[in-house]
């Protein structure tokens, strides 16, 4: 795939033209929602709801539309498809102009699918069979996708730090103590003096240590250009639960710290179904000597209610530790590595 160009910047706003088909009042409402979004973000929209006066010519306001935008979005559904590619009514006409413009010059970024219903086999049209899209199934649906949709529209694509000279690699690392005068302690002294010792007693129902959350440090860098703020590491108690497959933390942990979602997943617990978020994470352990892990998957779930601790560390970072358990004294001695 060749490399993204960004578009030329400019001071006056892009203008996109959202065509789509007419299915349902749910979906009406749901594409004036989507272009009151996006102009509210920056992007002139042209939508008939809002631009198509009654007695107008529809045709030559769909044909002005496309030529005058500097790019057609097109909400994608198997209806959508199935109109676009019999031809039939105002998407069939709509389709006959985009296709022509299409055949002009093949390779234009103009046309951009957005995949509402079905999947991209049974919504996309012919026509824009080749064209890469952004998937806004969900409801609600994906931030990184909107993203993707209004950084394109912008001209404004995610970017790579600067490229940065090569690592000095150790020649053989395994026959060396020490890199860069720091020396790596090996004796059995040095690795007790690494040890966190963890204890519960009273009103907690487990082993139990002190974290800090809060966004990956690559959200933290890359959000602030589209004027998102996030707050401090918020410090809580976390369970050490052997059980739980990957950290959790209630959904009222990750609304405060205001984590950004990065897409939603399915719990399965007691016999049900949980659709949970999914963010992209930055753990620490304050007040140890354990290494703090950036980025991390967390997911939030409601069935964390215990007043007592609001996260669950699961096998996903639990695997990298050496956790030694006393049940007679309530103790657990973690060492990292």
């Amino acid at each position: 795939m060749p490399p993204h160009v960004p578009l030329e910047k400019s001071n006056v706003p892009p203008q996109a033209f959202v065509s789509y088909a007419l299915e349902s009042d749910q979906h009406t409402l749901w594409v004036r929602a989507l272009a009151a979004r996006l102009q509210k973000d920056g992007v002139r929209i042209i939508l008939d709801q809002c631009d198509l006066a009654p007695g107008s010519d529809q045709f030559t306001f769909m044909e002005r539309s496309i030529e005058s935008s500097n790019f057609v979005i097109v909400i994608c559904t198997p209806t959508y498809a199935e109109k676009a590619n019999n031809r039939e009514g105002g998407v069939g006409y709509e389709s006959m102009v985009i296709a022509g413009a299409l055949g002009k010059k093949i390779d234009s970024r103009k046309f951009i699918p957005v995949l509402r219903n079905g999947d991209w086999d049974s919504s996309r049209p012919t026509y824009l069979s080749s064209k890469y899209g952004v998937d806004l199934r969900n409801d609600p649906y994906f931030e990184t996708q909107y993203e993707q949709l209004i950084r394109n529209l912008h001209g404004e694509p995610v970017q790579l730090p600067p490229l940065g000279p090569k690592p000095q690699f150790l020649a053989r690392p395994a026959d060396l103590t020490t890199y860069q005068g720091l020396t790596q302690p090996s004796t059995a002294k040095a690795q007790e003096s690494k040890a966190v010792r963890v204890e519960w007693k009273g009103i907690y129902p487990g082993p139990c240590i002190d974290v800090a959350l809060m966004n990956s440090r690559h959200v933290v860098e890359a959000r602030p250009d589209i004027g998102l703020e996030y707050p401090d590491p918020f410090r809580t108690k976390a369970l050490l639960d052997t059980g739980a497959a990957v950290t959790v933390i209630s959904k009222a942990l990750a609304k405060h710290c205001k984590l950004y979602q990065t897409g939603i997943t399915e719990i399965k617990t007691l016999g049900s179904v949980q659709k949970c978020g999914e963010y992209a994470a930055s753990i620490s352990f304050p007040g140890t000597n354990l290494r703090s892990v950036d980025p991390i998957r967390i997911i939030s779930a409601d069935f964390i209610k215990e007043p007592y601790y609001a996260c669950l560390i699961g096998w996903d970072i639990l695997r990298n530790w050496k956790i030694t358990f006393d049940g007679k004294s309530n103790t657990a001695i973690i060492v990292d590595g």
